[in-house]
């Protein structure tokens, strides 16, 4: 049985972090979640055009340390939302500045309907892993926290993973 974790970052509506801990719960993980050293403020429009800005920068903002260590992991779930067609800037800086060589890693994002590259540019900065079970999941489109994606697809990837992490 392998060990997993699942790390995740969320900001608004909590869509993220509502998979991840769907996902923990299906399969028995870990979970921590992603925090900047210094949170965003404002009102949403604020923080969209901040997350436009360093999207667009490739910003990477300082993150706290995470609680656990990944070295005791085989398998990292890693979830984001999307900002602007990628990943947000702190999970860009998670990726960076950890090592994933010999870990499986599972990407996966939420999204209102433009899902972009998210997957891929997690994928790039994510050096050393092998990736398994990507996973897109739309909420609806107008920032809000309505499944778009069906129950049905989510606990199907959740019990693919469940079975791969029991082998």
């Amino acid at each position: 049985m392998k060990k997993m974790l699942v790390v995740y970052y969320s900001w608004s509506n909590g869509n993220t972090k509502r998979i991840a801990e769907q996902l923990t719960n299906g399969t028995g993980a870990d979970i921590t979640r992603i925090e900047t050293t210094e949170p965003y403020s404002g009102s949403h429009e604020d923080v969209v055009e901040q997350g436009k800005r360093e999207v667009e920068a490739g910003f990477m903002p300082q993150i706290n340390p995470i609680s656990v260590n990944l070295a005791d992991y085989d398998v990292i779930a890693i979830g984001t939302p999307t900002w602007w067609y990628t990943m947000a800037p702190a999970v860009l800086t998670f990726l960076t500045t950890n090592d994933f060589t010999g870990k499986t890693v599972i990407p996966f994002m939420t999204n209102g309907g433009w899902p972009g590259h998210v997957i891929k540019d997690m994928e790039e900065n994510c050096k050393g892993a092998a990736f398994a079970h990507e996973m897109q999941i739309q909420f609806d489109s107008k920032g809000k926290d309505h499944l778009e994606t069906s129950e049905e697809v989510i606990t199907e990837w959740i019990g693919q993973i469940n079975t791969d992490i029991n082998k």
